[in-house]
């Protein structure tokens, strides 16, 4: 009977030890991943814009002092303000260089003697104010009796008031023939408050690219 309940007891014993320590530890979990932090969004490109082209004078496509703007880089642009209207001699009504010459003549008997009997040297000639560019003031048209040449500014450095016209005026520079494209002739219409439509065809005209000019009672 002792026997019996010591081999219980041993066995009882061995449960309990198996059961308290002996039973082999849970498996060990993965070590939880750490957490992601979002990246920050990135900023968005802005929109590329095409860049704008450079906006264009009107009427460009006929102006008379294309050459003086090319020569300046300026690629045929026609701003209408390459110069100044103010008096650059300190001399009142005076726009320009000043004069060089000191004889001064009557632009008719010049201009009525013919293209091919026009002075080959600068002139210092003396009219009236038909016309003026009402633009910017960069070019006139002087006449004297039944005769008339569209004055010019020497590479456009200088402009004079738009409301001269019919004042008397001092010119000097020199004289030629010009023929003026159709573009042109439409271009000097529209300056002068005309309508370009009305023109057509080319025109030849005797011009007069002055150095200087004086206008009397500016």
């Amino acid at each position: 009977m002792h026997v019996r309940h010591a081999i219980l007891a041993s066995l009882l014993g061995c449960t309990v030890v198996a059961c308290q320590g002996g039973a082999a530890a849970p498996a060990a979990q993965p070590a939880a991943e750490p957490a992601k932090v979002a990246e920050p969004a990135k900023a968005a490109e802005p929109a590329k814009v095409a860049a704008a082209a450079p906006e264009k004078h009107e009427g460009e496509e006929g102006c008379i002092y294309a050459d003086a703007h090319k020569k300046e880089g300026d690629e045929a642009d026609c701003p209408h303000g390459g110069g100044h209207d103010t008096p650059s001699t300190g001399e009142p009504g005076h726009f320009g260089a000043a004069f060089a010459l000191k004889e001064t003549r009557a632009l008719g008997p010049i201009l009525a003697a013919g293209k091919d009997a026009l002075p080959k040297d600068a002139v210092q000639v003396s009219g009236t104010v038909d016309s003026v560019c009402q633009k910017k003031g960069c070019w006139m048209v002087v006449k004297d009796g039944d005769q008339e040449a569209r004055i010019l500014m020497k590479d456009h450095s200088f402009t004079v008031p738009m409301d001269t016209k019919g004042k008397p005026v001092v010119v000097e520079g020199t004289l030629e023939a010009r023929t003026f494209t159709e573009a042109q002739v439409k271009h000097l219409e529209k300056d002068a408050g005309k309508d370009p439509a009305a023109a057509a065809g080319e025109r030849t005209e005797y011009v007069l690219t002055a150095s200087g000019v004086k206008i009397q009672n500016s």
